[in-house]
């Protein structure tokens, strides 16, 4: 589907879910994924505070899933990833994820743009830490993840999603099934 094809949807001057002013813009809008299918994709920014969200779902309704691959070359740094809001993401290699919190973000990336955001996050949480010996820890965390990126440093990767709506495509992925959340 081209994106002059797509239907957009689009609703301004709605409340903004953190400041509350009517200055919020819903958007919605679906993809065709070569890999993964129809997506449907949701965001919210607000013109006054900044606020922004997106989240992402599978049209066709996907399995809740644990995800895991192996990170062993710069090439699987090309791997897809799909993560939705509802999903956690987890390097247990370096103690670390981004959970599944309400304002968690979905998104459309590769293993090497996962990584990329979890070393921003580490990076503002080093810079603003007083403490010398955490501040050393997230120096050294730094440093392994920039061992990855250039490929001299094999992680695991994992993504559990409860939704169904997140996936890692690759042939190296293991996948397995949860339990579908209760509504």
């Amino acid at each position: 589907m081209s994106s002059s094809d797509r239907d957009m949807l689009i609703v301004d001057k709605q409340q903004c879910p953190v400041c509350a002013k009517d200055c919020a813009t819903f958007t919605e809008f679906e993809i065709e994924d070569a890999f993964a299918g129809p997506i449907a994709i949701f965001t919210i920014r607000c013109n006054d505070c900044g606020f922004r969200n997106s989240d992402l779902e599978f049209l066709e309704p996907g399995q809740p899933a644990e995800y895991s691959v192996d990170i062993e070359s710069k090439a699987d740094l090309a791997i897809r990833v799909i993560k939705s809001g509802e999903c956690e993401i987890k390097i247990p290699n370096f103690r670390i994820s981004v959970d599944s919190t309400m304002n968690s973000e979905g998104f459309i990336s590769n293993v090497e743009g996962v990584i990329r955001k979890f070393e921003t996050q580490i990076f503002l949480l080093k810079e603003g830490e007083e403490d010398k010996a955490k501040r050393k820890t997230l120096k050294n965390l730094l440093k392994g993840i920039e061992q990855v990126l250039r490929g001299e440093k094999k992680i695991t990767l994992k993504m559990i999603d409860k939704s169904g709506n997140s996936a890692i495509i690759s042939d190296k992925v293991t996948v397995k099934k949860l339990r579908a959340k209760k509504k």
